[in-house]
């Protein structure tokens, strides 16, 4: 099987920009359920406060999900897109709760942290790390802001149960060209790439775990919505206008002849499964 054309981080950083709008709907809500999972894997958190750094945090939901369960500690925040920082900065602002309970919220390159050395019992990094143009860096800066016997989590996606979705859809519009593949997220889906990275930034023992999700829509039709929100920039390197016309008719086509291979549901809910790494490694 022939891959896309690579993308680099910056890449992945400039067309990542250009969702935040939508980022909630097309993807964020997955990510945000699979941080729900992160605080039981930190047990050496505190029991009453702690500090919390939320590494490439951008709208926020990895600290939200753990105040769910630490809702004493104490958490700073860092991404080094601006609509990010100032997206989370405007919900902190409309939450006194939240407001209470964020330190800070940077806007700062997760490779060059001005954090000092051993400030945090936990770091945090929710999909984040595969768009750090240098992940080792990125690594070591977790490691040298944890105080020693504090933990890291780090998070990549394992699976992405669009793609067969996707697939179907490219084989009855672009049945020729090579079934796309995404270049910059799925090297890390091997975790032995994310085990380098975090041994090379200083950690020893790490261990993995897999965390499954759905990415939902509200019902059949919002489904559709969040794979076209996903799909169209999967295309829009190597298909043509005529057939980029045709995507949203054949994607809800697939959806409806073949929910019951590709879809799970719950309730009116329709959506595919997602799958996670959860990478854990302390000081």
């Amino acid at each position: 099987m022939t891959s896309s054309v690579p993308v680099s981080a910056q890449e992945g950083l400039a067309g990542f920009a250009s969702i935040i709008s939508v980022y909630e709907h097309r993807v964020g809500h997955a990510c945000r359920a699979v941080a729900s999972h992160l605080p039981p894997l930190l047990k050496s958190f505190p029991a009453k406060g702690g500090t919390v750094l939320d590494n490439a945090c951008g709208t926020g939901a990895a600290t939200q999900e753990f105040l769910k369960v630490h809702p004493s500690a104490e958490v700073s925040a860092t991404d080094v897109m601006p609509p990010m920082v100032q997206s989370f900065k405007a919900i902190i602002a409309a939450d006194p709760a939240l407001a209470a309970q964020v330190k800070d919220v940077r806007l700062e390159n997760s490779e060059t942290l001005t954090y000092p050395d051993d400030s945090f019992d936990a770091v945090l990094t929710n999909f984040g790390i595969f768009f750090f143009p240098d992940p080792v860096a990125g690594a070591k800066q977790i490691h040298r802001t944890l105080k020693p016997g504090g933990t890291a989590v780090t998070t990549l996606w394992k699976t992405f149960g669009f793609k067969p979705i996707l697939w179907e859809v490219q084989k009855r519009v672009k049945p020729a060209n090579p079934l796309t593949e995404l270049p910059l997220m799925e090297p890390w889906c091997d975790p032995k790439k994310l085990e380098r990275v975090l041994t090379d930034g200083g950690f020893h023992s790490i261990e993995f775990s897999v965390v499954k999700e759905a990415s939902w829509g509200r019902d059949k039709a919002d489904f559709v919505l969040v794979l076209l929100e996903n799909f169209g920039a999967m295309v829009s390197r190597n298909w043509t206008d005529e057939e980029k016309a045709k995507l949203g008719l054949v994607t809800a086509q697939v959806v409806d002849e073949m929910q019951d291979k590709f879809c799970v549901t719950d309730g009116e809910k329709v959506g595919c499964m997602m799958e996670a790494w959860a990478a854990v490694c302390s000081k």
